[in-house]
């Protein structure tokens, strides 16, 4: 049953697959712990190993066009099983927008809003949140597009602005660690950045794509957003060199090293605007995946009145997940990469295969909000003369 009326056009659903990468950037400091200087390999063949699972989540999207990540597993394993993995899910969905919604009000108070108490963040944050979900997908998702080229351009001037300051030779030697370390930070980028975009199939019935198209957009997004997290770490690598892995935000430490005179001493702004877009919008969107969810488990014919529950458990459940900082890096880089990989790739995988065995969907046809759009038949001509 489809929940949300409002429909997105195929191409802000690649800007919102793109934009939801990129909000992976706070990703590079974990990365940059395990890889060191040379943490732009893992994003290379993270990139390259990605492709079958982001292909995995367009043959599901293209399978079931009507259906939500849950509503799928409803048909593919049971009813009972399905709802299950229904309530495991959104547990999933819950804490991937707590764990986001604590990073955005940590970095707000650490950058912009020093004064401002932790709570009093989070929670205007989760309040907008809550009203862009309650209107629907087709607003909280309005802005992807300008928003992913805000990103494109905050990357492009940095870029420009520590030209002066970039080293080469600070990606150099390369391929000198185990190669153990290289396969972790590939693994790390695959499940985390990646692998959560299992989330866009909640948003499968909202979305009008033909099959071609959602190959075409599902793959454009991924590699746009992972060229990003790419030229955010060359840029920092080439730019602090060894001293990378020191830092918890070496991409603000590199925006704090332009100085072209006092008008322009603070560029570091420009990241921390980028960055609050990115993590707003990430919540968002697991929000609004976590009230569809919801209200799907609770057979309701609406979720818009579910959206302030979900507002209210991700500011309360944020903080209780790790006890410090610290802990939540460790477990970044350690354990939720392969946690998440039961959500992410196992589930999926298993659901792909079931369908094929049992030949679902039932129907064979497509959708018709599914098919390209036709042209208007052409009006008859009239007769130029009248018997």
């Amino acid at each position: 049953m489809r929940l949300d009326k409002s429909q997105i056009s195929g191409t802000r659903f690649m800007f919102t697959i793109t934009f939801f990468l990129q909000s992976s950037a706070l990703l590079t400091a974990f990365l940059s712990s395990v890889a060191q200087q040379d943490s732009w390999i893992p994003v290379v063949l993270s990139t390259i190993s990605c492709m079958p699972l982001v292909y995995l989540f367009r043959t599901l999207m293209v399978m079931f066009p009507e259906k939500t990540l849950l509503e799928m597993m409803d048909e593919v394993f049971g009813p009972v099983i399905g709802k299950i993995f229904g309530v495991w899910y959104l547990w999933f969905f819950l804490t991937l927008a707590a764990l986001n919604l604590k990073d955005l009000g940590d970095f707000a108070k650490a950058t912009v809003m020093t004064e401002t108490p932790h709570v009093v963040l989070v929670l205007l944050c989760a309040l907008v949140v809550v009203w862009a979900v309650r209107h629907g997908l087709k607003v909280v998702t309005r802005y992807s597009a300008l928003f992913t080229f805000i990103e494109f351009g905050i990357v492009a001037v940095t870029f420009v602005l520590v030209a002066h300051q970039m080293d080469f030779n600070n990606l150099l030697p390369a391929f000198q660690l185990p190669p153990i370390k290289y396969l972790q930070g590939t693994h790390l980028m695959t499940m985390i950045p990646v692998g959560e975009l299992v989330v866009m199939l909640m948003l499968t019935p909202c979305v009008k794509l033909s099959r071609t198209a959602a190959t075409k957009y599902w793959f454009i997004g991924v590699t746009m957003g992972m060229l990003t997290l790419f030229a955010i770490l060359v840029r920092d690598i080439m730019i602090l060199g060894n001293t990378l892995p020191m830092f918890t935000l070496p991409g603000l430490v590199t925006m704090r090293l332009v100085n072209l005179g006092e008008a322009l001493s603070r560029i570091e702004i420009l990241f921390a605007v980028g960055l609050t877009m990115l993590l707003f919008f990430k919540v968002a969107v697991l929000c609004y995946a976590s009230t569809i969810a919801l209200a799907q488990l609770f057979k309701t014919k609406s979720y818009k009145n579910f959206a302030l529950i979900i507002g209210v458990l991700v500011v309360v459940y944020g903080p209780i997940i790790y006890s410090s900082t610290v802990e939540q890096s460790t477990s970044a880089r350690d354990v939720i990469p392969f946690f998440w990989g039961v959500f992410e790739v196992w589930i999926p995988l298993l659901m792909f295969i079931i369908a094929k065995i049992r030949k679902l969907p039932k129907k064979t046809a497509e959708n018709p909000r599914e098919q390209e759009p036709q042209p208007p038949p052409r009006r008859r001509v009239k007769e130029e003369h009248m018997k």
